[in-house]
């Protein structure tokens, strides 16, 4: 049985069961546990801690995972970071994820399922430090925990530095008799965001331990550390790279500094590669069965997760994410997550070619099966995506609007040979395409968004940081072990290597390999490509129709979306929000709102 990384906040009433029995007017109130009791005792700082770790939000507004059946944010907040990269989308247009990617942002602030502002839970960390480093506990103990909280502060800076630039670093707790210019701080550059955290992470790969026992999964490691050095001193080299400098410095960070951030980026991916304590996940049956079980696989096997959000049914610890991805003919509830087919196209052919060879026009004018138009894809693309007949448990996944027989379009019934003349309304309503990577086949969908699906879900792997050292090695020059990295990442994927390395070919094998892990919206972003990736742009999904007569499909391009996307150039910091200028008169709004 899987253990849980926090200590549940259970432990309160096993405390309160245990204590002795003395006198009542002995004893302190039972409700009312003090301060003071809070930071003498290791397992209420571990409580405390644990709520760090959750209100940390690890996944970052996803909108996939959460502890509560009766949270809503997974029936209106799925797919949130793919849909707004233009991965894919989620069932209805009332969802958040589809309203934040096709709404402008302005003054009033970023939509509230996008939306991290963490001050709140950074500072509930910046109390464990400040109490844990003045502590007479025993030393061991303190310097983990505040190794931990120092992690997951710059864990959330991180998160609202690649959404709004500069902004305040508070480190210190502020009380109510502090003095307004503690209270009221204004923004520090964004260099300075990426700065600090890069220093933080410095620091802690030479505090934190290697590895933990099962007991302690879920923790950051020294590894983690360097995977989140890695990755914010990707995004500040990127940003020095395509960005620009704006309101006097505290936008943008300085196309000198690109070799600075490169190279840090470039160190720490190698450390993390390097390490002898993570590997690439492979040789676990076929290429496609292989990246798939990557995402499933959470025993000591599977050395390429460094860092990973730990589920368990035990702890009351679940998602719906399985509730969410599965198709309607395998799931009791909703599946409603969908690929758009413009993201799909980035998936070459198992040979090279690209994933557009084949024109629009030309798969609109014939017909087609399965195995002509997928079966020699990229293995990644059979292990990430649901298309008509894709095998899933015992059968087959089903995505036509209806079969043509004899020239008649039947879109209800069944023929005598069993075939259903129209798949499942929830699949052929969208896109054509659903959402495979990360799904288990041992969880069973029985409810709409029931929180029965305890899968791990990965924030850090091995096979990122090759593509964080490809793109650092980019831009220091180093060809040779840019396209070395890359090609690695290919190998495992059963793809032949590249001859070349380009900024474009690198790109498109990031979004291919990290596809539906959050990453797309946050890279088109730091590439300034957003604008021209999304802006105006309406995404495409595929109308399936079956040729009874022939057992081929015949394909109609359809909108997969309601309207269409909206990204101006000005979009690449997103809005602090007039609620937050007006209550802080040194908070400086983005340029554009």
């Amino acid at each position: 049985m899987k253990k849980y990384k926090y200590v549940s906040l259970f432990i309160f009433s096993v405390l309160l069961s245990t204590t002795s029995c003395h006198d009542s007017l002995d004893l302190e109130p039972l409700d009312n546990i003090s301060d003071a009791a809070v930071w003498q005792d290791p397992a209420l700082i571990d409580a405390y801690l644990a709520n760090v770790y959750f209100d940390a939000d690890l996944m970052a507004r996803t909108g996939e995972t959460n502890v509560h059946a009766s949270d809503s944010r997974l029936s209106i907040n799925a797919l949130m970071i793919a849909s707004m990269g233009g991965e894919g989308r989620s069932f209805g247009g009332h969802h958040h994820a589809a309203q934040a990617s096709t709404r402008p942002m302005d003054a009033s602030g970023v939509h509230s399922s996008l939306d991290y502002w963490k001050y709140d839970n950074i500072r509930n960390a910046n109390e464990i430090i400040e109490r844990l480093s003045a502590s007479s506990l025993d030393e061991e103990y303190t310097t983990q925990k505040v190794a931990e909280a120092r992690f997951l502060r710059a864990y959330m800076y991180f998160q609202m530095v690649i959404r709004f630039g500069g902004i305040p670093l508070v480190t210190q707790v502020a009380t109510i008799d502090s003095d307004v210019d503690e209270l009221f701080i204004a923004r520090n550059t964004e260099q300075q965001v990426y700065d600090f955290i890069i220093s933080e992470m410095n620091d802690l790969v030479n505090i934190l331990p290697e590895q933990y026992l099962d007991a302690d999964r879920g923790r950051p490691t020294r590894w983690a550390a360097y995977a989140l050095l890695s990755r914010a001193a990707l995004y500040a080299a990127s940003i020095a790279n395509y960005g620009s400098i704006q309101l006097d410095g505290l936008l943008g960070i300085p196309v000198s500094e690109v070799s600075t951030y490169a190279r840090l980026s470039y160190d720490a991916s190698l450390a993390v590669i390097n390490s002898g304590f993570h590997s690439l996940y492979e040789g676990n049956g076929t290429y496609e069965e292989n990246f798939q079980d990557l995402f499933l696989d959470e025993s000591p096997n599977n050395r390429e997760a460094i860092w990973s959000e730990v589920y368990d049914f035990s702890l009351s610890r679940g998602h719906a994410y399985a509730s969410r991805a599965t198709p309607h003919e395998f799931n009791e509830s909703w599946g409603s997550m969908y690929f758009n087919y413009d993201h799909l196209e980035r998936f070459e052919y198992a040979s090279g070619a690209p994933g557009d060879s084949i024109s629009r026009t030309e798969l609109e004018s014939n017909e087609w099966t399965m195995e002509e138009l997928y079966g020699n894809r990229d293995p990644r693309f059979h292990a990430s995506v649901f298309y008509p007949e894709t095998p899933w448990k015992d059968g087959l996944a089903y995505f036509h609007s209806g079969t043509y027989r004899d020239g008649e379009l039947i879109t209800s019934g069944v023929a005598e040979d069993g075939w259903n003349y129209k798949a499942t309304d929830r699949n052929a309503a969208r896109t054509g395409f659903m959402i495979k990577k990360r799904l288990s086949k041992t969880v069973q969908p029985t409810g709409f968004s029931v929180q029965n699906d305890d899968t791990d879900y990965i924030v850090f792997r091995l096979g990122e940081m090759y593509l964080n050292l490809a793109e650092s090695a980019l831009y220091l020059d180093l060809t040779g072990e840019a396209l070395a990295a890359m090609n690695r990442i290919r190998e495992r994927a059963g793809m032949p290597p590249k001859s070349a390395i380009t900024e474009m070919n690198l790109q498109n094998e990031r979004l291919v390999e990290l596809t539906m892990e959050n990453h797309s919206f946050w890279d088109l972003r730091r590439w300034r490509r957003a604008e021209a990736e999304l802006n105006g742009k309406r995404l495409a999904g595929i109308q399936w129709f079956y040729n009874y007569n022939t057992r081929r499909y015949q394909i109609v391009f359809v909108n997969s979306e309601s309207s269409s996307r909206i990204f101006q150039s000005h979009y690449y910091y997103m809005p602090i929000g007039v609620s937050r200028t007006s209550e802080n008169p040194q908070m400086v709004e983005n340029p554009g709102y």
